[in-house]
């Protein structure tokens, strides 16, 4: 059985995504927020940089999860039945979200995350042969190699965005429309 406890120690672990949760004595939870998060991290830094930023978000639930069952009454804590975020039997599920219901939004993603890759290498190919074959100077190298490594993110964010844009205007015409 879990135990509610004490709040200085429960703020320093959920500083750590995942770790109040199991400091708190919810191992399932815990483990799936930490896993979520180096996961995110991992492709983040490796493939593709703007997922990055969804490291934040897992980050701030965490700690005011972590917060919030610290602070619940002792009968609802006690109520509270630590489980997997993502359960095994639910990924048939997502695979018919992901590539029937949302088959276009999920193939948009892949080639942005492919795109990424090719460029990133391709850039690593093109640096080369800007600085060593044709020999430019050391200002431009560096300008052009800033703006080859910032381009991909540069459209990602913009496409982040215009999603964003389009749901709010579906959102607000189906409260038009209502």
């Amino acid at each position: 059985m879990t135990r509610k406890k004490g709040k200085f120690i429960t703020f320093c672990c959920s500083l750590f995504p995942g770790a109040g949760e199991m400091y708190l004595g919810f191992l399932k939870q815990g483990i799936s927020i930490m896993g979520l998060f180096f996961l995110l991290f991992s492709v983040g830094g490796i493939i593709f940089p703007p997922s990055v930023t969804f490291c934040a978000v897992i980050w701030f639930y965490s700690f005011f999860h972590t917060h919030n069952l610290n602070s619940l009454p002792d009968d609802e804590f006690y109520a509270i039945e630590d489980d997997f975020l993502i359960h095994l039997h639910q990924l048939g599920t997502w695979r018919e979200i992901l590539f029937y219901r949302y088959r276009r939004v999920t193939a948009v993603v892949l080639i942005l995350l492919g795109f990424s890759i090719v460029w990133s290498n391709v850039n690593n190919f093109f640096m080369y042969f800007v600085s060593d074959v044709l020999h430019v100077s050391g200002e431009i190298l560096e300008m052009f190699s800033w703006f080859s490594r910032m381009l991909p993110q540069t459209i990602a964010a913009i496409l982040i965005m215009a999603a964003g844009i389009y749901l709010i205007r579906s959102k607000k015409q189906d409260l038009e429309e209502s």
